[in-house]
């Protein structure tokens, strides 16, 4: 029995070495202080069976709220209180959410934007509310930090969101401040996601009119002169925000890098994604299916960042596939060929339900092009990251400070709905089982959240278990700050019916080789924190840019420093900011591991080059030179007769033959006609 229980010492001590030496730890809810848990209780009136979104999970907001250069974390709850907690220091929360009066007013909150909303320094918070039928229940929340309790020393908040205009309530997920129109002041981009009784995958005409309820909104930064700070006036209509879907991330851009910042949508169900290129004058165009050869089809959260250190803004969103088979088979159904030609058929975007990785291949032109349109490469499956399951917030960040962007995404469902095994249950039982039986037969999806190591190469290697994080969770928005000012990027995470996560970065402790830089940013009046800047970090020939907008993931707002892993570089050779307005400053010969601040009030006039979009090899002469063709065939489908193959071995399109048919000395040529249709020649 004695040597039974040193064994069993010696097993529990070497797993706490083997966790804590980890990359990523654990922080313990009791030592933290993060005691949130975004608990979740089904009745008869709302469970999952008649609202298919209830766990979809709730978002974090990072925010220094008392000017103490210490990251605070918000946590948005749904069924639960929304919660503040202020970082004390050496991972220590204080849940201050009671004195602060931030608690959600029992709304159904989703994401947290954090942004100082009148430009007085302070942090404030954005709370979207949906779900709930009451649309006063479902009036979004706007907290304007009143500065320092003298006596606590604690924040204190006043709701505003009336006052201010932002009082939306139609089933608002998510808000990103950015200036759309270039006047220096922040606009807001609403993502609504309203799930109003109709089938969402059912192909049909695309609503374009703005009229569906389940139509994003875009609000303009109206100053009003009276109340001395912003009003905000629904623009939509009149910019083209008009195309519905639903909603589950959004990201702010400069995606051709025409100065003017653009909007990326990730849509769930069978609605297109959206890409919303700003046309300079008010006006948004979708361009994404112009610039994207396919898309997610359930696309949950996204992020843009750069993957490659090549200047470009590059793309990823999530989606449900599963990495191993026996969840590919108990979850996805087969894509048909009809599914396709109704694809087409509606002018819904060839989707797949898989994580993509966009890669921006830079810019392209043809004779008379303004668009300044870049080609993108989808690549999740050549770089490792196209399977992480039931997936939410994917996040492309330094993890271990080797100048490459990571990519970190959350993970897990208490009930999947989309079991193939429960459908069928479904089917038979449902009309005449209990709803409380009918629940129970759910299955749940309790996995680990993922982690890529990105390898410099346009590949990823999954270091879930090396790095520490190969628990299960039900996590959803998450964000990341050097919590404890070490030098690395910690991991705060909004788990579903369990306690938050709080994950520490060893890699400052582990590596000596480990370096840093860390960019503080203050804009001008209008915009405080210098949203829609872009720094560029020059360290022994790697360029890393990262575009300001701390809206990224899933219902998340990331911390406002913008943070550098430079590796074994000790030395910056130069830090270029760009500011919103064209201005920039420069500073050269830096030294590592530490913050610095810079000011718009420093910069000057800074006139680069735009980058030259290269001419491309070939170009369309098809209407100068009088051909005027259309290929006709009889539609044959090969997979009804031979569902297993790889392809149609029919209707393999016209063929083409080029000859001096005439002896004129020009070529001529010929297209053959699929039967029962005559070839066509051309001299």
């Amino acid at each position: 029995m004695k040597n039974i229980f040193i064994i069993a010492i010696v097993c529990v001590f070497g797993l706490a070495c083997s966790r804590s030496s980890t990359l990523l730890v654990e922080v313990d809810p009791e030592k933290s202080g993060l005691q949130f848990s975004n608990t979740i209780i089904e009745n008869q009136d709302l469970n999952v069976l008649n609202y298919e979104y209830i766990y979809n999970g709730g978002g974090v907001g990072i925010g220094d709220f008392n000017n103490d250069s210490l990251p605070d974390i918000y946590f948005t709850g749904n069924r639960t209180p929304n919660k503040l907690f202020l970082n004390k220091g050496n991972l220590k929360f204080e849940d201050i959410t009671e004195q602060a009066r931030v608690s959600g007013n029992g709304k159904w909150s989703k994401g947290a934007s954090i942004i100082d909303i009148n430009n007085d320094g302070l942090a404030d918070i954005y709370v979207c509310a949906a779900v709930l039928s009451d649309s006063n229940a479902r009036k979004n929340l706007l907290y304007v930090n009143q500065g320092v309790n003298a006596t606590t020393g604690i924040p204190v908040f006043k709701e505003m969101a009336q006052e201010y205009g932002l009082d939306d309530m139609s089933n608002t997920h998510m808000a990103a401040f950015f200036d759309y129109d270039n006047d220096g002041d922040l606009d807001v981009y609403l993502l609504v996601n309203d799930l109003d009784g109709t089938y969402p995958n059912e192909f049909r005409p695309i609503r374009k009119d703005g009229s569906w309820p389940n139509t994003d909104k875009l609000l303009e930064n109206r100053f009003d002169s009276t109340l001395q700070h912003p009003v905000y006036t629904d623009v939509s209509a009149k910019a083209g925000i008009l195309i519905e879907g639903h909603g589950l991330g959004v990201s702010i851009a400069d995606i051709n890098q025409d100065g003017w910042k653009d909007i990326y949508i990730s849509n769930d169900y069978l609605s297109n994604n959206i890409l919303y290129i700003n046309n300079k004058n008010g006006t948004f165009t979708d361009q994404c299916a112009t610039y994207l050869k396919h898309t997610s089809k359930n696309a949950m959260g996204n992020d843009i960042a750069d993957i490659n250190n090549d200047g470009l803004a590059d793309i990823i969103e999530t989606d449900m596939m599963p990495a191993d088979n026996y969840r590919q088979k108990m979850m996805h159904s087969d894509i048909s060929y009809q599914t396709f030609q109704n694809s087409d058929r509606y002018g819904f975007m060839y989707q797949y339900p898989r994580n993509t990785l966009q890669l921006n291949q830079g810019l392209i032109s043809q004779k008379n092009d303004s668009l300044r349109r870049p080609a993108f490469s989808e690549i999740a499956y050549f770089s490792g990251v196209a399977h992480t399951d039931w997936s939410w917030a994917p996040l492309l960040f330094d993890v271990n400070n080797d100048g490459w962007r990571d990519l970190f995404v959350t993970n897990g469902l208490p009930k999947d709905m989309s079991d193939k095994d429960f459908m069928s249950y479904r089917s038979n039982a449902v009309a005449n089982a209990p709803l409380e039986e009918v629940l129970k037969q759910l299955p749940v999806v309790k996995i680990s959240n993922y982690v890529f190591q990105n390898n410099g190469d346009l590949s990823f290697t999954d270091r879930t278990k090396e790095w520490g994080i190969d628990f299960p969770t039900f996590s959803a928005g998450m964000a990341y700050a050097d919590f404890d000012k070490d030098g690395d990027l910690d991991i705060v995470i909004n788990n579903t019916n369990m306690p938050a996560t709080l994950l520490e970065n060893k890699e400052r402790q582990q590596k000596e080789s480990s370096n840093f830089i860390r960019i503080g940013l203050t804009g001008t009046t209008q915009n405080i924190s210098g949203l829609g800047a872009w720094v560029h970090v020059y360290a022994k020939g790697m360029h890393q840019v990262i575009e300001h907008s701390p809206y990224r993931g899933y219902l998340s707002t990331i911390e406002n420093i913008l943070h550098f892993g430079i590796g074994d570089n000790t030395i910056i050779d130069s830090i270029r900011i760009i500011w919103p307005d064209g201005k920039s400053e420069i500073r050269k010969k830096i030294s590592a591991n530490q913050i610095i601040h810079f000011s718009a009030s420093n910069a000057f006039e800074y006139n680069p080059s735009s980058p030259a979009a290269p001419m491309t090899l070939f170009e369309d002469i098809t209407a100068a030179s009088g051909v005027s063709y259309g290929f006709s065939e009889v539609d044959f489908i090969d997979f009804d007769i031979q569902r297993l193959l790889l392809h149609k071995l029919t209707q393999y399109g016209p063929s083409l033959a080029a000859g001096d048919l005439n002896g004129d000395g020009k070529d001529d040529f010929v297209v053959g006609g699929g039967s029962p249709f005559h070839a066509s020649t051309f001299i």
